[in-house]
C-alpha cells in the first residue's frame, strides 16, 4: 500500500504545482484571451481576466480594483495621468506585458522589479529620469520601450538582461561613449537612438 500512497501524493503535488502556474499563459493563448476595457467588467469575474486595457480613462492612479485581477497577463494603463506606480503592482506576479506610455511618471519603484515574468514593457513618453538598479531581474524580457524620456542613468546591471532584442531610446540625447557603452551592456539587443548630440562641445 506505500507504492499507491506515494504514486497519489506524487499525483496531487503535481496537479498542485501545475495549477499555480495555470495562471503564466503562452504567448498564442495571452494573444487569443479578451482584452476588457472596463475595470467594472473585468471584476465581475476576476478570476477570468487575463488581459485589461485601461488607457485613455484619465487616470491619476492605478485602480484598487485591478490589483484583484491575480491571473492578469497583461496591463495597459497608457495615455492616462499617473505621476507614480504604486509598490503593489508586485502582487500581479504574472503580468507578462505591461504598457504605461504617455504618462508623467518621473521614476520606477523597485517592487516592479519583482515582475520577472515581464517580457514587454513600454514606459515610453514619460518623464523617467533613471532606472533602478533591479531592472537586471528582468531576465524574460524580450521589449523595453523608453522612447521619449529624461533618461541620464542607466545601471550596468542592465547587462543581466539576457533576452533583451529591441530597445527603443530614441529622443534622448546621448553622445557617441554613451551610446557605446549601453551597446556592450546589450551586445544581443537592436538599440534604436536618435542622433547622437555634441553635448560636450
Amino acid at each position: 500500500m506505500v507504492e499507491p500512497q506515494r504514486f497519489l501524493l506524487f499525483l496531487f503535488v503535481l496537479v498542485l504545482t501545475s495549477s499555480l502556474h495555470a495562471q503564466l499563459l503562452e504567448a498564442v493563448a495571452l494573444d487569443s484571451m479578451r482584452t476588457y476595457r472596463s475595470l467594472e467588467k473585468a471584476l465581475e469575474n476576476p478570476d477570468q481576466v487575463y488581459r485589461l486595457d485601461l488607457s485613455g480613462q484619465k487616470l491619476k492612479e492605478v485602480p484598487e480594483g485591478v490589483f484583484r485581477l491575480k491571473n492578469l497577463n497583461a496591463l495597459d494603463l497608457s495615455n492616462n495621468k499617473l505621476k507614480e506606480l504604486p509598490e503593489r503592482l508586485r502582487e500581479l506576479k504574472f503580468l507578462q506585458e505591461f504598457r504605461a506610455s504617455k504618462n508623467k511618471l518621473a521614476a520606477v519603484p523597485k517592487g516592479f522589479c519583482e515582475l520577472t515574468h515581464l517580457k514587454r514593457l513600454d514606459l515610453s513618453r514619460n518623464a523617467l529620469t533613471g532606472l533602478p538598479q533591479c531592472v537586471g531581474a528582468f531576465t524574460e524580457l524580450v521589449s523595453l520601450d523608453l522612447w521619449d524620456n529624461d533618461l541620464a542613468d542607466f545601471p550596468e546591471e542592465m547587462a543581466d538582461m539576457q533576452a533583451l532584442r529591441y530597445l527603443d531610446l530614441r529622443a534622448i540625447q546621448f553622445e557617441v561613449p554613451e551610446m557605446e557603452h549601453l551597446q556592450s551592456l546589450l551586445p544581443s539587443t537592436r538599440i534604436f537612438f536618435s542622433q547622437p548630440c555634441n553635448c560636450g562641445m
